[in-house]
């Protein structure tokens, strides 16, 4: 879902589209995201069902110039 609202309005320059959705995919799906990530805050929350659970509301990303570029 967040990927096409993102699609929507980037849709006017596809290289942004595309740009975005790489950070977005290895920010949410890298398996080496300890190696570039560092967790700043979390939150407790529950779920729907009662389930107590901790959430990262904040981060910051390092990534290697090359990468960005």
């Amino acid at each position: 879902l967040s990927i096409a609202l993102s699609g929507t309005v980037l849709s006017r320059c596809p290289a942004c589209a595309r740009n975005f959705a790489n950070l977005y995919c290895n920010n949410i799906c890298s398996p080496d995201q300890s190696l570039f990530t560092n967790v700043t805050r979390i939150v407790n929350r529950t779920t729907a069902l009662g389930v107590r659970q901790l959430a990262v509301v904040e981060y910051q990303c390092y990534y290697r110039q090359d990468f960005a570029d």
